[in-house]
């Protein structure tokens, strides 16, 4: 694409960003041309060669060959909006429905769609034109992101805006059809890499609430279109395990690995500076940036899951981002998220086409040799953990994902396993915070956003919804609902807005760290609250649903004004860094990598 040369390489890149002529690096690449790129670029390089690096001569430049970020949106006055959802109307408690009712005001504010110029002049954006109105996250997120728009959508079919709901999963599927994949966002520069697939969840939502089989037969193929995009053996995000067990099926799993081997355009100066740096620890910046784009795939970026410097440093969260080497972890929550995917698929060619036994035999016979893999190689004997490849072991961070997305998914150990194993081991997993599930059990101090103290909603909504699946869990599937509503609920009272993320230790407290201000919306944030505010609970009692037997996790000095839930009943530690080791030592051989 024309834009391209703008947006994603380039001297006129390099210069802008490097000059840091915004606070942002995103600002730059977010700006529509005000002429054709050529015509840019023919006069960028008719500049004195001094003022390649001289901000002022730079910011000149820029104020008269762009407009504004964000000049190419309009409001989206979007057709289904209902000030009195049916569904929240019938939400019991009064201060929630009100609350719930101005979550879904928001919507309002946070839908957009693409200016005809967009359509016409493409060449002169970074956007990719969508057919449709959207939901943006908000804040600097000014267009669509893929796997947030999961939890979007939850929020509005809770709202009864299904129409819109539709048009929005429409675009991703057209996407799937123009690129092969659905990007990161809705901007040229995302292009290098994708999110977690959950393109396939958000399609059977959307069935679930209209039983609409002609349009699912209508979406089915961009769905086994983009499953076709993870499991190919040309990008690089599949890996042959070495086969255990005596097993006789080759053994392949997912990794996440961006195509990029150069600073990210969006996030340019950060990365530049991180390749610096780990140029001090002997690598080479290409993997660096790799790694980092990688990272943004995985949507957790970043976290201590992806570093490791073999010092400690990791675990005490006091790691460099220069050791990040996301390409060489074997995440649980994208094998489960894909295991997901397969189960689905299978489900939706029965209900297409139940003769057609061929289609569904593939696709759950997939699912049945990942859950097979996973548990060789993703089960520590009480929960699932990353595999790492670089070091041929576990992973020593325990990470909310270790358990809410295979609940979500509908795994819960090796078959036999009583899932009562996996659900002490979260109990006891210190990751149950007095405000909200947190990320990991590493309190990086900010340095990196997906680790403790946040807690980030979508995890939050997949560890409540895939214990909402498992009998016995009530009291636990209640209180975690009631905890992170409350949480929300007290920030909202407090700040007037709904957050990306939140602290996990004290009440009224958003999130921070990582490397942009925290954002305000917030899309998936009213998506989770929504859908949680209109979960049926589990356990029928007027009183406060009882912690029982939980390891809360907490920061003493962070507390704030919540007395801290009794904890009752042994605690079933996890297994320790060493016991990993030594259950693993005879896995330390080198996988096959599939393509790079």
């Amino acid at each position: 694409a024309r834009s391209a040369a703008i947006f994603c390489e380039g001297l006129l890149l390099e210069a802008v960003q490097e000059a840091r002529i915004f606070p942002d690096s995103k600002t730059f690449v977010d700006m529509p041309m005000l002429d054709d790129p050529e015509v840019i670029l023919k006069a960028f390089s008719q500049l004195h060669p001094s003022e390649f690096k001289d901000a002022v001569a730079l910011r000149k430049f820029v104020e008269k060959w762009f407009g504004k970020p964000g000049d190419e949106f309009e409001p989206w006055e979007i057709p289904d909006l209902k000030l009195a959802p049916p569904q929240l109307m019938q939400i019991r408690r009064p201060e929630m429905r009100e609350w719930a009712l101005a979550i879904n005001k928001v919507w309002s504010t946070l839908g957009i769609k693409h200016k005809r110029e967009v359509h016409d002049f493409q060449h002169r954006y970074s956007a990719l034109p969508r057919s449709n109105g959207m939901i943006v996250p908000g804040g600097r997120f000014r267009e669509m992101y893929y796997w947030d728009t999961y939890w979007v959508v939850r929020g509005l079919l809770v709202c009864d805006m299904i129409d819109s709901a539709r048009g929005i999963v429409e675009d991703l599927a057209n996407m799937v059809m123009e690129f092969g994949f659905i990007p990161n966002g809705g901007r040229i520069y995302y292009l290098d890499r994708s999110q977690p697939p959950m393109l396939t969840a958000m399609v059977q939502e959307i069935y679930k609430t209209t039983c609409d089989k002609q349009w699912l037969a209508k979406m089915l193929p961009s769905l086994q279109q983009e499953y076709s995009f993870w499991m190919s053996s040309q990008g690089g995000r599949l890996v042959e395990m070495p086969r255990l067990g005596g097993c006789r099926e080759r053994q392949y799993l997912n990794i996440y690995r961006s195509v990029r081997e150069t600073p990210r355009p969006e996030s340019y100066v950060e990365d530049v500076e991180t390749a610096k740096e780990a140029q001090g620890l002997g690598r080479a910046p290409m993997d660096v940036y790799r790694a980092l784009a990688s990272g943004a795939e995985s949507g957790w970026d970043f976290t201590t899951r992806w570093l490791e410097d073999g010092t400690g440093r990791v675990e005490q969260g006091t790691a460099k981002l220069a050791t990040i080497d996301t390409c060489h972890v074997i995440p649980v929550d994208l094998n489960s998220i894909l295991y997901y995917v397969e189960k689905t698929l299978a489900f939706f060619h029965s209900e297409l086409n139940a003769d057609n036994v061929a289609a569904f035999n593939k696709y759950e016979t997939a699912a049945k040799q990942r859950a097979l893999t996973m548990h060789s190689w993703l089960w520590v004997g009480t929960s699932y953990r990353d595999y790492r490849l670089d070091i041929g072991m576990h992973s020593t961070i325990e990470a909310l994902s270790d358990y809410a997305a295979p609940l979500w998914a509908g795994l819960t150990g090796p078959e036999g396993f009583n899932p009562e194993v996996l659900i002490n081991s979260l109990k006891r997993s210190g990751l149950l915070a007095l405000c909200g599930a947190t990320t990991t059990a590493v309190d990086s101090g900010g340095r990196t956003q997906w680790d403790a103290p946040n807690a980030w909603p979508p995890l939050n909504l997949m560890l409540v919804e895939g214990l909402d699946r498992i009998p016995g869990t009530e009291a636990l599937g209640d209180c975690l609902c009631e905890t992170w509503l409350r949480n929300n609920f007290i920030t909202w009272q407090r700040t007037g807005f709904m957050h990306e993320k939140y602290d996990s230790f004290e009440p009224g407290r958003f999130g921070a760290g990582g490397e942009y201000e925290p954002q305000v919306g917030f899309g998936w944030s009213n998506g989770t609250a929504l859908a949680l505010l209109v979960r049926e609970t589990r356990v029928k009692t007027e009183e406060s649903v009882p912690w029982g037997d939980v390891q809360v996790m907490q920061t003493p000095a962070r507390i704030g004004n919540l007395p801290r839930p009794a904890s009752r009943g042994l605690m079933i530690r996890s297994p320790s860094n060493g016991q990993l080791k030594q259950q693993h030592m005879q896995r330390q051989v080198s996988p096959t990598w599939i393509a790079a």
